[in-house]
């Protein structure tokens, strides 16, 4: 390994997807100045910054999705850990979870200046299957629950992509590169109905921060659909086509940022659960994935036994969709939609009056000169 100075540590939080990432993230940055003065650095502008430099270590930046700056976003980390001198640093995106071992270790090369820590928060498989299926409509998905969920236990990725950001194992082991285990630090997410405070306090430990000075003020974003809410973007995302073709661009902007997240998520329904035909089969996998966590060897702060998945209830039901279901949720979602075209047609209206008026003053103007 390459010669380090010691006394400055760079954490990399890896992942994975849905495990709390964004309040973690949105709480960080919102007291990223308290954090500098506490001795925990988080370098570029803000959470986007490092969501444009996971994209950059996977080769996945588009020209047609992504800002210049995303595409040089690596070397914009370099000059930026450059110049400052602050004992600790931390680099935080979900989305280099599914970085293969060679992008991995390119970027561990570019900052091996510092002693570098990888940090994975993980969740139970029970939660993150759903989860996973409702985030990857928001992103332009087409893919049912059903076929969804036949991917996953069969690991089809042609299908529908899961286990490149949900194996945590795998992840921890294409990120560790040749770092010793004790280097590698595995996060539990609390079981559900924990207080988010835990994990925070988790994380903080890890990364050497002190809760004390963090932002509790940050509003706590939940943006994950019902089912019947992601069945019928799922059907809109059909229907578009061709059109809104770019998920991180006009769809990003406006079916995820606008439709999903301010029409469908606050119809608040019944979440989609995992079946009850794959509760032997998540139980018997998530014990293998602790198993292989385990003897790596690596720091555990929480506990394995979080990743478990939690004996469901035996009334629950096949997570279907009832036409009517989706009706009554598309109405709604129409009603919401023309309201707000109704206040945007409004707010665009005075906005070209006021050019009108602006305009004939400068007009008035130049005519008496």
């Amino acid at each position: 390994m390459a010669c380090v100075n010691a006394t400055r540590r760079l954490f990399l939080h890896v992942g994975c997807p849905k495990t709390g990432t964004t309040f973690l993230q949105d709480t960080f940055w919102a007291s990223r100045h308290a954090l500098e003065a506490d001795g925990l650095h988080l370098p570029l502008r803000d959470v986007k910054d490092h969501f444009f430099v996971s994209l950059a270590v996977r080769e996945q930046a588009d020209p047609e999705m992504d800002p210049p700056e995303a595409h040089h976003a690596v070397s914009r980390l370099a000059d930026d850990l450059s110049q400052v001198e602050a004992p600790r640093v931390l680099v935080s995106h979900e989305l280099f979870a599914p970085a293969t071992a060679e992008q991995a270790e390119r970027l561990r090369a570019r900052l091996s200046d510092f002693e570098i820590h990888v940090v994975l928060t993980v969740r139970d498989l029970l939660r993150q299957i759903p989860a996973a299926w409702q985030q990857q409509i928001q992103q332009r998905g087409l893919v049912s629950y059903e076929t969804f969920l036949d991917a996953v236990v069969n690991d089809d990725a042609s299908t529908a992509y899961f286990w490149d950001r949900q194996d945590a194992p795998a992840i921890a082991e294409r990120w560790r590169g040749d770092l010793p285990p004790d280097r590698v630090h595995i996060v539990t997410v609390p079981p559900s109905g924990s207080d988010q405070e835990l994990l925070l306090k988790r994380f903080c430990q890890v990364v050497e921060a002190d809760p004390a000075v963090l932002d509790r003020d940050v509003a706590r974003r939940n943006e994950s659909l019902g089912l019947v809410q992601a069945e019928l973007m799922r059907r809109v995302n059909v229907a578009l086509g061709d059109r809104l073709p770019h998920p991180r661009a006009g769809h990003g902007r406006t079916a995820k940022g606008y439709f999903a997240r301010l029409v469908l998520v606050p119809q608040a329904g019944r979440r989609p659960e995992l079946p009850p035909r794959l509760h032997e089969w998540c139980h018997e996998t998530s014990v293998r994935m602790v198993e292989r966590l385990d003897a790596a060897g690596y720091d555990v702060v929480g506990d394995l036994r979080d990743l478990l998945p939690a004996t469901p209830p035996a009334e629950l039901a096949e997570p279907t969709v009832a036409d009517a279901e989706l009706v009554d949720s598309a109405v709604a979602a129409l009603a919401d939609l023309l309201d707000q075209r109704h206040r945007d047609a409004r707010r665009i209206s005075r906005q070209q009056e006021r050019i009108t008026r602006l305009e004939g003053r400068r007009g008035r103007r130049g005519g008496r000169s």
